[in-house]
């Protein structure tokens, strides 16, 4: 879903990958030295219009082709492959507001990807599982640490210095905080705390565990009502059933079972 309302967004403003848009290609590519040469002007092709659209087109199309049960495996794998390299490309073609989000969906769908195309061998089912549940608790846990070196989360003063600017910003929420410092100090630690402790849910007990991505699923479609990042519901909380999944084999509802999955593991590894 994600895919498809990024493409449409791009689709529905095609000036700005225009020739005298914010976005380019002329202008980006002098970000890059090997792209500023001009034996480079055959990527033209695809990185001006028309070509830039026709990438997008295909970018929904395949997000489409995922979103319909019906759809054969075949279709799925080369849907998931095209959108897995045209987000690596899109990161040198798009420099401009990118976030979190884009870096997540890459590897997220490489992952995918690689599960796909080999999908008689459970070791690789399972290490692909692994890796998209890690990566998650990874991006949460670094964002909470970035968040808690910064004075400006510690002190109250970056929840309304962001509702106050025009990109992220939302004029209700900013109201609401601006003259008050103790509410402010209190929402900005929820949310560097939110982020710290939500790996976790890998280790929690059930209930306990369904409460931390309940959590982070509301943290997620509050970013997207109030600040308008509506990508973010879709690519993190995407992940969230890898996670669930890496989370039953270790829950702490008994610590016992933790111990002997590690040990099976553990033996199974040395006996290969």
């Amino acid at each position: 879903m994600g895919i498809a309302l990024t493409a449409m967004e791009y689709l529905a403003r095609p000036q700005q990958l225009g020739d005298k848009g914010l976005l380019s290609w002329d202008v980006e590519r002098t970000r890059m030295r090997a792209a500023s040469r001009r034996r480079a002007d055959v990527l033209d092709v695809l990185a001006k219009p028309p070509g830039i659209y026709v990438v997008f087109a295909l970018r929904l199309l395949a997000a489409l082709v995922l979103l319909n049960p019906a759809s054969p495996a075949r279709a799925r794998t080369i849907a998931v492959g095209y959108i897995s390299a045209t987000t690596y490309a899109l990161h040198y073609r798009i420099r401009y507001g990118t976030d979190g989000t884009d870096h997540m969906t890459l590897l997220t769908y490489a992952a995918l990807f690689v599960a796909r195309v080999m999908p008689g061998d459970a070791r690789v089912q399972q290490a692909c599982t692994w890796f998209i549940a890690g990566q998650t608790s990874l991006s949460y846990l670094a964002a909470g640490l970035a968040k808690a070196a910064g004075p400006s989360w510690r002190t109250g003063l970056a929840m309304p210095g962001i509702f106050r600017t025009k990109v992220y910003g939302d004029r209700r929420v900013h109201a609401m905080l601006k003259d008050r410092r103790l509410l402010s100090t209190v929402a900005g630690w929820a949310v560097v705390v939110g982020e710290v402790v939500l790996p976790l849910v890998l280790v929690a007990p059930r209930r306990s565990g369904w409460a931390l991505l309940g959590m982070g699923a509301s943290f997620h479609v509050g970013n997207a009502m109030f600040m308008g990042l509506n990508r973010f519901v879709w690519a993190f909380v995407g992940t969230y059933p890898a996670v669930v999944a890496c989370a039953r084999s270790m829950s702490l509802d008994d610590p016992r079972d933790l111990v002997r999955g590690v040990t099976g593991t553990v033996r199974r590894a040395r006996g290969r």
